[in-house]
């Protein structure tokens, strides 16, 4: 997150995929968050760091690989609200410029 907020993007990208594999190798920890690391949220730790890659992607002007990954974050968590405005959003400008 700190580099995140540094917008060093690329360095984003490398410790959410980081979380993505780790989360995704223990699927556990993610599953019993609030037990495992006190978080009630909604949204699952790796999915977050699939939308914050995806995001990375989108603000590194890696717009076909947002998309790409948005659409990935939507057949696995099909009520994903950030994938679903971000990837309208990216459609929606993808079809200004044609």
């Amino acid at each position: 997150m700190k580099a995140l907020k540094q917008n060093d993007f690329e360095t984003a990208v490398v410790h959410f995929k980081e979380s993505v594999d780790y989360f995704t190798r223990n699927s556990w920890v993610d599953q019993y968050r609030v037990i495992t690391v006190l978080s009630s949220s909604k949204m699952c730790f790796r999915e977050m760091g699939l939308c914050n890659i995806a995001f990375c992607y989108s603000q590194t002007g890696q717009a076909e690989k947002a998309k790409a990954l948005y659409e990935e974050i939507l057949e696995e968590y099909p009520d994903n609200g950030i994938a679903y405005y971000s990837l309208n959003t990216i459609n929606t400008f993808s079809n200004k410029a044609d």
